[in-house]
Formats: C-alpha cells, sequence, structure tokens
C-alpha cells in the first residue's frame, strides 16, 4: 500500500520514540502524542520540522520518572 505524494507534509517525527504526528499549523512547540517530549517546531511553508526539545518539559518529565 502507498501513500499519495506529498501526504507528509505537515508532519514531524518525534526523535525520541520515532512515532509521526501532525502538530498544529504555524505551532511554535508541540508535543509527542506517544511519548509526550515537548518540541520546538519550525516552519517553511506548510512543511514543518522539529528543531529542538524543549528542555523545561523535558527536566520536568525526569523529575517525574524518578519520583515514582
Amino acid at each position: 500500500m502507498t501513500q499519495k505524494k506529498g501526504s507528509r507534509i505537515g508532519e514531524v517525527r518525534c526523535p525520541n520514540c520515532f512515532v509521526r504526528f501532525r502538530p498544529p499549523p504555524g505551532a511554535e512547540k508541540a508535543s509527542c502524542p506517544a511519548c509526550g517530549w515537548e518540541w520546538y517546531i519550525s516552519w517553511s511553508g506548510k512543511l514543518a520540522k522539529i528543531r529542538k526539545p524543549v528542555w523545561e518539559s523535558w527536566e520536568r518529565q525526569m523529575a517525574e520518572a524518578q519520583k515514582g
């Protein structure tokens, strides 16, 4: 089964868990629905690209994981 060319425009792949997701158009930040990591997003027209993690979110998740 093949996908139409361009059907992934606006999607990104989470660098943590490799799940594809579609951030809201124009969003500066987006969270992966699978693992919860938050990422800074940049846009070139309709094309989304993950730039870097939101470190505050990552630190909070690590602290929560250590508690329980």
